[in-house]
């Protein structure tokens, strides 16, 4: 009977003896996941910093380039408008200035001939 609980006894001792040794691996290998989380959350801090810089970077691109498509006095788009406003205006003037041209060139032939 002895013998059975010396065995019994050295059986929990390897536990204990193992638990310990697990616990401390354990222990480590929780430390080692806690630094690694706490890299990853300062990485998505900086990660977030730098997104928000590059976004009011874009903002301020944006801005430029809407300010030179759309402003009503200097903009590309003003440009746009003047140019259309130049075109139409020509076309107006075009047709009769072409008339003027042909009526003076049959009125030269037209003293050649008589002439």
């Amino acid at each position: 009977m002895n013998v059975n609980n010396v065995v019994v006894m050295n059986v929990m001792n390897v536990d204990v003896v193992a638990d310990n040794i697990m616990n401390q691996q354990d222990r480590k290998e929780f430390e080692i996941v806690h630094l690694k989380m706490d890299d990853m959350r300062q990485d998505l801090v900086e990660l977030r910093k730098e997104m928000d810089d590059a976004h009011k970077r874009t903002e301020e691109s944006l801005s430029f380039i809407k300010e030179n498509l759309f402003n009503p006095h200097q903009g590309l788009w003003s440009e746009t408008k003047l140019n259309t406003q130049y075109r139409e205006d020509s076309k107006k003037w075009r047709y009769p200035i072409g008339v003027g041209f042909i009526s003076l060139f049959i009125k030269n032939i037209w003293d050649m001939m008589t002439s």
